[in-house]
């Protein structure tokens, strides 16, 4: 239960270091409240599978500190919409 615990208290570090680093804001009520259910259903979890639930909190923690750096080639793909020109095509 303890990894459990530790790993809400990163995320919730991670979650509050992103808004306040790309948003100038800290992290809204709503946004605390999602993450620390989130963390008490593992908790609960936790108390059947403790493996599993720490496994589980630790992969969330590792998603979310992976999204605090931008991707320089998901910045490069844009979705196309319908009617609109491909840059590459050749205006006619």
């Amino acid at each position: 239960m303890k990894s459990v615990i530790l790993a809400w208290l990163v995320g919730e570090g991670l979650m509050t270091y992103k808004d306040v680093r790309k948003n100038k804001r800290p992290p809204l009520p709503a946004e605390l409240l999602a993450t620390s259910g989130l963390f008490v259903l593992l908790g609960i979890l936790g108390e059947s599978a403790p493996k599993l639930a720490s496994t589980l909190a630790w992969g969330f923690d590792a998603a979310a500190f992976l999204t605090l750096w931008d991707n320089p080639a998901g910045n490069a793909i844009k979705s196309k919409t319908p009617g609109s020109k491909s840059k590459t095509a050749k205006a006619k």
